[in-house]
């Protein structure tokens, strides 16, 4: 679970300019800069995380190995979230600003909604988890 929650959350990061994210304490938690078709992820001391890579509709995710760990497909609205040997992880459908997000098996896990220039995480409960600032 942790790793396809770690790939719903970097999939909506992916396309930011260079956001900041923050836990739901407020407390900053990392960073990432995007050149080109590439978005580089940053943890709170500045150490590389890994990367993300999008060509078409396809972002590919990458570890700060260089491992490829991932991808993410968007058709319609609707963003599929693979591992790294190809199985289904779960999906994310956006509609008017709000993003919800869903498991392999289809449940609910949590959403994020855009204000301006910050995102807003909230697990399946609703309670907030943290944002990301552009």
């Amino acid at each position: 679970m942790k790793s396809i929650t770690l790939l719903l959350v970097t999939a909506s990061f992916a396309l930011a300019d260079t956001p900041r994210f923050y836990n739901g304490s407020g407390g900053y938690e990392g960073s990432a800069s995007t050149s080109g078709d590439t978005t580089r992820y940053y943890d709170k001391t500045g150490s590389y995380q890994g990367s993300a890579q999008r060509s078409g509709n396809t972002t590919r995710y990458y570890d700060k190995s260089g491992s490829y760990v991932g991808s993410a497909t968007e058709s319609g609205g609707t963003t599929r979230y693979y591992d790294k040997s190809g199985s289904y992880q779960g999906s994310s459908s956006n509609s008017g600003g709000t993003t919800r997000y869903y498991d392999k098996s289809g449940s609910y896990q949590g959403s994020s909604s855009n204000s301006g220039n910050t995102t807003r995480y909230y697990d399946k409960t609703g309670s907030y988890k943290g944002s990301k600032n552009r």
